[in-house]
């Protein structure tokens, strides 16, 4: 019976603490610095990263809208007037004199064999 009582007394009077040594507190602050600084380099890296992206992004917007205003300025060069009137004169084709039309109110049939 003895040992029981001594058990109870024991546990009624266990406070669980947590010590650590001067050795392990410096291991677990390093270990800290360590794992922050690690972070900080990935994040800085992702940072350069996201800002090469950014510009080499931006230098292919420049080039697109360069190329578009270009290519509009051949598109009104090929509709022009006198572009046109070249390209009916060097194939051949001749201004009509008189155009027929046809009336809404007349039928028209199509032979279908």
């Amino acid at each position: 019976m003895r040992d029981r009582a001594k058990r109870r007394k024991f546990r009624k009077e266990y406070k669980p603490t947590f010590k650590l040594s001067r050795i392990g507190v410096v291991i677990s602050v390093v270990a800290l610095t360590f794992v922050l600084g690690l972070l900080y380099l990935s994040q800085s890296n992702q940072m350069a990263t996201s800002g090469y992206d950014i510009a080499k992004l931006e230098k292919q917007q420049q080039e697109l809208k360069l190329t578009t205003e270009r290519l509009q300025i051949e598109a009104s060069r090929l509709q022009s007037i006198q572009n046109l009137d070249a390209g009916i004169a060097k194939s051949g084709m001749v201004p009509v004199s008189k155009i027929n039309y046809v009336a809404a109110n007349t039928s028209v049939a199509v032979n279908i064999k």
